[in-house]
């Protein structure tokens, strides 16, 4: 059987879709050929024997009427005996024995009863085989024997039309499934030829052939096209990505070898202070823009679902992270309301923190930080200051990874470009949203965050 198996599994689709269906064919085939063999003959017996009792019982009604000759007329192949109350030959037909009856007494008492009994050709003195019904006429028993020659010829022309006509019904059953399948399945080779000529380089101009007919091979090629389409974009953007950060991890790296290098020529007459402060600046640069690059790493393989979510005290945060502001350029106000969402801690502060210093990096005079809750079990975290603000149409822009608008792409003010798309992630992996307006003067970022179910269900 193992052998059997291995072979099984090395045939083609083609080929095993054409066996099963072949094998079921040819099941159902022969099984319809032996149930119309058995009810052609039981149909073939009953009209025999119907013909059989019409022929005994005019018979049975000639002798009840007193009319009793010894000589009794059959059809061709019929034979006919009357026998008497003691089961001797009273009246035959011309081909019947007259002496002899043509059951014993035991098959008598049973054709009595209404049972067709067969006897041996022989004991009819003919080729054939005969069937017998018996029909009562008084106190006479009228035999009627049938020959069955006819039905068996009728059988056998049957059975061999059977034996030549299934086994070219299942050629042409087999030879039509072997073609159809393969007609089925080019769309499939196709798919298949189209997938070895895709390339990752070349993915952008190359998608599988979509095949015309609107079935499950055409829905296939449609969302493996749909699936292409979503790695060429998430490669567009992983190259972009890395580009982006090779140029912006440059920029540092190159001013830290300058300033070394300077450094290394003047020697310890240079304004050694000055020269720490610029390294140190330049360090502080990389340290944000390599943790800028992990927080957008860890988002990107979570694929935007969060790794920790509990309840988490939003008001209380916000607090705590407003705090360390205190000694920052401008003042931060705060206000806030009491309320909960459920999400990463760790991520929300992160969310909070790329605010401020954007609010703070760009402020003139000060940053506000206000939470209020919403009666549609939202809580809304604004963050406003009184800086020059976002142009309208760069506002959907700032979200873009490293992308930074003119008047943050100076080295002293400008951050990593990266604050903003780390908010969005963030907050859209918690089920909320992010945007920008005019806060009169300057900007205002409002985010709107789902309320802890433990606070939806709290009374108002």
């Amino acid at each position: 059987m193992h052998w059997l198996s291995h072979l099984w599994r090395g045939q083609s689709l083609r080929a095993r879709i054409t066996i099963v269906a072949t094998t079921l064919f040819a099941f159902a085939v022969i099984t319809g050929a032996v149930l119309l063999l058995v009810l052609q003959r039981a149909s073939l017996i009953r009209s025999l024997d119907s013909q059989a009792i019409k022929t005994g019982q005019s018979v049975a009604s000639t002798r009840m009427t007193g009319v009793r000759p010894t000589n009794v007329v059959a059809a061709a192949g019929v034979q006919i005996q009357v026998l008497d109350q003691y089961g001797a030959v009273d009246a035959s037909s011309g081909t019947a024995d007259r002496v002899k009856p043509l059951l014993t007494p035991d098959e008598l008492a049973a054709a009595k009863r209404g049972q067709a009994i067969n006897i041996p050709p022989e004991r009819g003195n003919t080729n054939q085989e005969l069937r017998v019904l018996a029909v009562p006429a008084g106190e006479e028993t009228v035999l009627v024997a049938s020959g069955l020659a006819g039905v068996e010829d009728s059988i056998r022309i049957l059975r061999d039309a059977a034996l030549i006509g299934c086994p070219l019904i299942l050629l042409a059953m087999g030879m039509a499934t072997y073609f159809i399948v393969g007609r089925a399945l080019r769309p499939v080779a196709a798919l298949r030829k189209g997938a070895q000529e895709i390339n990752a380089a070349g993915l952008a101009d190359q998608r599988l052939p979509v095949p015309d007919a609107h079935d499950e091979i055409y829905r296939l090629a449609v969302t493996l096209n749909a699936m292409l389409d979503r790695i060429d974009a998430a490669t567009k953007r992983q190259r972009t990505f890395v580009g982006d950060a090779a140029h912006e991890l440059r920029s540092p790296l190159a001013s830290l070898r300058l300033q070394l290098e300077v450094a290394q020529r003047v020697g310890p007459a240079e304004d050694w202070p000055g020269m720490l402060d610029e390294v140190l600046f330049d360090v502080d640069r990389l340290e944000q823009l390599v943790g800028d690059l992990l927080a957008l790493a860890r988002s990107d393989e979570a694929g935007g679902v969060l790794r920790r979510r509990e309840p988490v005290a939003l008001d209380q945060l916000v607090s705590e992270v407003a705090d360390d502001y205190l000694d920052a350029r401008v003042p931060v106000h705060s206000s806030t309301n009491a309320v909960s969402v459920d999400g990463d801690p760790e991520a929300l502060r992160r969310v909070v923190v790329n605010l401020l210093d954007n609010a703070v990096r760009y402020a003139s005079s000060q940053v506000s930080v206000d939470i209020a809750v919403n009666g549609n079990g939202t809580a809304e975290l604004v963050v406003g200051d009184d800086g020059p603000g976002i142009p309208e149409d760069e506002r959907e822009r700032v979200f873009d990874r490293f992308y930074r608008t003119h008047e943050s792409r100076s080295r002293d003010t400008g951050g990593t470009g990266l604050g903003l798309p780390i908010v969005r992630d963030v907050v859209r992996a918690h089920g909320g949203s992010v945007s920008l307006g005019d806060n009169h003067p300057g900007l205002r970022a409002t985010v709107i965050l789902p309320v802890a179910r433990s606070d939806q269900d709290r009374p108002g």
